[in-house]
């Protein structure tokens, strides 16, 4: 089955855990998409010309529009696919769910598996190191296994104990944006060598709630390569929005170029910004606003 303009294209690859929060998203709504597989470390050089620099995982694109960053890529989904909502359990939830998850949970997982729970190359090492503009050591990060394992336990259980009263789901009987906030963490405890995936099995309330939380699945999943989806991009009607004011808008990431383009719109949560490119053509990148700084070149 080939891949059409309007197609949804996931640029990920299957170990991301933010990817699977976006797989279980068009599972919940029950959606038809492309996964093109990039590399888990640079060099990206096809996502890299199709974003203008964003190198994180995972990349949403629709034709032209190139959407950055698995929060705003929710937001778009919703956007678009309004029913089944993932927001039925209200933004503020979702949004509370998130901050936890990603500044509580998501850390204490991180130190976990990357302190001998997974298999770590020198590349790898590199790489997040490049990114995060320190250090990336996995040894370093034993030392602190006896606290990371207490804090875990006290995470999975805060999430069991959330599902006490008797619903199937975090906030209620229908899954949502706060399930897939706190699911794809699960996800990726399973993808290590197996001593985190141990604690885990430890909360049995937990893991029915994470049963049916696989259930949902990843709705209808085909297959594109880098050069399909460019060449989509590439083929895709010249935006009508020609862009105004020269941008440049400077990701957080450490070591990151800044993208340059013409701004075509700035709201609260996202700027978007028309960048030409000869392997991708005329495209829109979408980006969040608290995933950079922006700045006016004109």
């Amino acid at each position: 089955m080939m891949a059409d303009k309007g197609a949804l294209i996931l640029h990920q690859y299957d170990i991301s855990p933010y990817s699977e929060k976006i797989r279980v998203a068009l599972g919940l709504k029950g959606l038809a998409w492309w996964a093109c597989r990039q590399p888990s470390i640079m060099p990206k050089p096809e996502l890299i010309a199709l974003t203008g620099g964003y190198r994180r995982i995972p990349v949403l694109q629709i034709g032209n529009d190139v959407y950055c960053d698995s929060e705003l890529i929710l937001d778009e989904l919703e956007r678009r696919f309004p029913a089944p909502s993932i927001f039925a359990c209200g933004r503020a939830t979702a949004e509370t769910y998130r901050l936890w998850a990603d500044e509580k949970l998501f850390p204490t997982i991180v130190g976990l598996l990357f302190s001998g729970d997974w298999d770590v190359s020198e590349a790898f090492i590199a790489d997040r190191s490049a990114l995060l503009g320190r250090p990336f050591d996995p040894e370093a990060r034993r030392t602190a296994i006896p606290s990371l394992t207490e804090a875990l336990h006290r995470q999975l259980r805060l999430i069991e104990t959330q599902l006490e009263n008797g619903s199937a789901f975090l906030a209620g009987e229908q899954p949502s944006a706060a399930d897939l906030q706190v699911f794809h963490n699960v996800a990726f405890i399973r993808w290590g060598k197996g001593r985190t995936t141990a604690l885990l099995d430890q909360h049995p309330g937990l893991r029915a709630w994470e049963a049916r939380m696989r259930a949902i699945g990843h709705g209808t999943r085909h297959d594109i390569g880098k050069d399909e989806a460019l060449a989509i991009a590439r083929e895709a009607p010249i935006p009508a929005a020609v862009g105004g004011a020269r941008v440049s808008y400077q990701i957080n990431d450490a070591n990151s170029s800044p993208i340059a383009g013409r701004l075509v719109a700035k709201d609260p949560l996202r700027v978007s910004i028309l960048l030409e490119n000869p392997l991708v053509g005329t495209i829109v990148i979408h980006l969040p606003t608290t995933g950079g700084r922006l700045h006016l070149l004109d």
